[in-house]
């Protein structure tokens, strides 16, 4: 299982210039996106001097090799109370990502909350995957970096559809949370990007899909501290698929069911590659 403080950890080799090494703990097509993206939050963290990030938005652009990658951020405006900044993730000379990262400090505003609660049972009582998957395949060893307890569980072999969605709870493991606000923020990146492709598995069963779909953009908003919360919620939608594409959201909760962070994400829908089957 990969350490995620020390899998998105930052080498600092220059002005605004870091160097993070992939690490194979996170594949799952190649460097899963949500990972990458992770490291590239970091490093806006370590360029800014506000202390929390606001939002996250990237887009895709060619899928890395397990190889260190360089970070470049630059600042595109610093205020007093907020700052926006670019990160560009390198390897060689393809460029992995590009990413604008919003950060802020802890300020003053109006307070209400008219988020609409799911109905979101305890993760104390539910089955974690691996009891749920005994005797059976063991899951894809990216899902080792978390313990996972789903909320709608699927039977095994049952072919009926249901809706385009997947709930559960996740515990980060070995470690579950981290100090820094930009590190452990990572974790509702992770959660975002990962499980939007699975949830169209409800609708779409089979033993094995005939398609992968990388994620072209991920767009995630920061709505709370995650750090004091060793379990988060994470509920992921597929709602629409068509022309090669499919839209997508993302929501983390606590375990008190107030939202932390949401987001989008776009999916390109494809053949499965040989090396994939």
């Amino acid at each position: 299982m990969g350490d995620f403080v020390e899998q998105t950890a930052l080498e600092a080799v220059g002005e605004r210039h870091w160097r993070a090494q992939l690490s194979k703990d996170w594949m799952l097509w190649g460097p899963a996106g949500g990972y990458v993206s992770a490291i590239a939050l970091r490093a806006a963290g370590a360029a800014t001097e506000f202390s929390r990030p606001v939002s996250y938005a990237c887009q895709y652009l060619s899928v890395a090799r397990f190889e260190p990658v360089d970070l470049h951020v630059e600042s595109l405006r610093a205020g007093s109370r907020t700052e926006a900044l670019r990160v560009r993730m390198t390897q060689g000379d393809r460029t992995v990502l590009e990413a604008q990262v919003w950060a802020a400090g802890d300020n003053e505003g109006m307070v209400h909350d008219r988020v609409p609660v799911p109905d979101l049972p305890g993760h104390e009582d539910l089955p974690n995957l691996e009891t749920l998957r005994e005797g059976g395949d063991p899951p894809h060893p990216f899902f080792d970096n978390f313990e996972w307890r789903p909320i709608d569980p699927s039977v095994r072999g049952d072919p009926t559809p249901r809706d385009p969605e997947l709930r559960g709870w996740h515990r980060f493991r070995p470690r579950p949370q981290a100090d820094d606000a930009f590190v452990d923020a990572s974790r509702a990146l992770i959660l975002i990007d990962t499980f939007t492709w699975p949830a169209t598995y409800e609708l779409h069963r089979g033993p094995d899909s005939p398609w992968i779909a990388p994620n072209l953009d991920l767009y995630v908003r920061f709505h709370r501290d995650t750090r004091p919360h060793e379990w988060l919620a994470n509920v992921g939608r597929a709602d629409l698929a068509e022309g090669g594409l499919i839209a997508a959201t993302g929501a983390v909760w606590s375990p008190d069911r107030e939202l932390l962070a949401s987001g989008a994400t776009q999916l390109y829908c494809r053949p499965r590659p040989e090396r994939f089957k």
